[in-house]
């Protein structure tokens, strides 16, 4: 049995160890976000890939501004 990687525990991580809290990372990715959507972006154990480009995009020299 292979074990699945729970995605929305990852954004979690990737988030505690930025330090910031999850209505910061909303503020961070736009208007479409808020605290509760990224509550429930962090309970998902599959994301979709566009979510997730749009989170990881958050932390990279070009989706710094």
């Amino acid at each position: 049995m292979s074990k699945t990687i729970h995605q929305g525990r990852n954004v979690k991580r990737f988030r505690e160890m930025l330090g910031i809290k999850q209505e910061g990372l909303a503020l961070e990715l736009g208007d479409d976000w808020n605290q509760r959507k990224i509550s429930l972006l962090e309970q998902k154990e599959v994301i979709e890939p566009e979510v997730l480009e749009q989170v990881e995009g958050f932390n990279s020299p070009s989706g710094c501004n």
